[in-house]
């Protein structure tokens, strides 16, 4: 635009100083009026930064929130698989314990069936 209002300055025969100038002053004017006019579109940029900046800062405090009740039930969970797994060894020991006791058992009692056989052999 510089050169076109120049170049139509110097058409109409005004002086190179006086054209200059005129181009100079239309230039800070344009200026003025673009950073008047966008004044207000940078205020609310600003705004809906500082926004952003508050949600942001809520989102990572529901998030470290969230990260910290997902830690506890992973605790929880290694706790409960510590106990399930501690009971379950209980329950073998216990088992084996109950199969030598079915074992003994069996035993004792085949020794006494054979004893109450030989005592039904013998003459009295």
């Amino acid at each position: 635009m510089q050169v076109s209002l120049f170049r139509a300055l110097k058409s109409i025969n005004i002086d190179d100083e006086i054209a200059a100038k005129a181009v100079e002053v239309v230039e800070e004017h344009i200026e003025m009026s673009v950073a008047r006019a966008v004044k207000p579109l940078e205020d609310k940029i600003d705004l809906l930064i500082g926004q952003i900046g508050n949600q942001s800062a809520a989102f990572n405090g529901r998030f470290d929130t969230q990260n910290a009740k997902i830690d506890a039930l992973a605790t929880k969970l290694d706790s409960v698989n510590l106990g399930m797994h501690t009971a379950v060894s209980s329950m073998r020991g216990d088992i084996n314990t109950l199969r030598w006791l079915i074992a003994a058992t069996a035993t004792v009692i085949a020794t006494a069936g054979a004893a109450v056989g030989v005592v039904a052999k013998l003459p009295l």
